[in-house]
């Protein structure tokens, strides 16, 4: 397979061509999708394709999944975004030292790129998963969120 082919794929997933092909596209990518490439399921250019390509990643499931988790974290700065909500429904099926790092690297991206919006939803994902200061290795990354949160509540 090359990466035309997987492209082709990765391209059929947008949700406004018929449900078959969305279906044989995610069916194809969990079947041939190159590990280390798995990232490239979410496509930058447009969030219609966001929903399938997190359905891709939880068909491959832990641990061969693992690499795209900074894609999946990245959805987190709108939880409204097409594949967010399941996002977060998949992580909480996963151990949270599994989930940990990847929320506070995310947390550490939006301190650095001072997207309050996206901290406000990272506390909001970790609310969801039961998460709290002692779980993060840098406390700090969970009190920003924290803050940013309880501000805009």
């Amino acid at each position: 397979m090359n990466r035309e082919e997987i492209k082709h794929y990765v391209n059929e997933l947008h949700w406004h061509l018929p449900e078959e092909t969305q279906q044989d596209a995610i069916n194809w990518l969990v079947a041939n999708m190159p590990l280390n490439q798995l990232a490239s399921v979410f496509p930058t250019y447009g969030k219609s394709y966001w929903q399938n390509s997190v359905k891709v990643v939880m068909e491959i499931g832990y641990p061969y999944n693992i690499a795209a988790f900074p894609n999946m974290v990245e959805l987190f700065q709108d939880l409204n975004w097409p594949g967010a909500e399941d996002a977060v429904q998949y992580f909480q099926t996963l151990e949270k030292q599994i989930v940990t790092p990847f929320l506070e690297a995310g947390g550490k991206q939006a301190m650095i790129e001072q997207d309050e919006q996206w901290l406000w939803f990272l506390y909001a994902v970790c609310e969801r998963l039961q998460m709290d200061r002692a779980d993060f290795r840098d406390g700090t990354v969970f009190d920003a969120m924290e803050e940013t949160y309880a501000r805009d509540a």
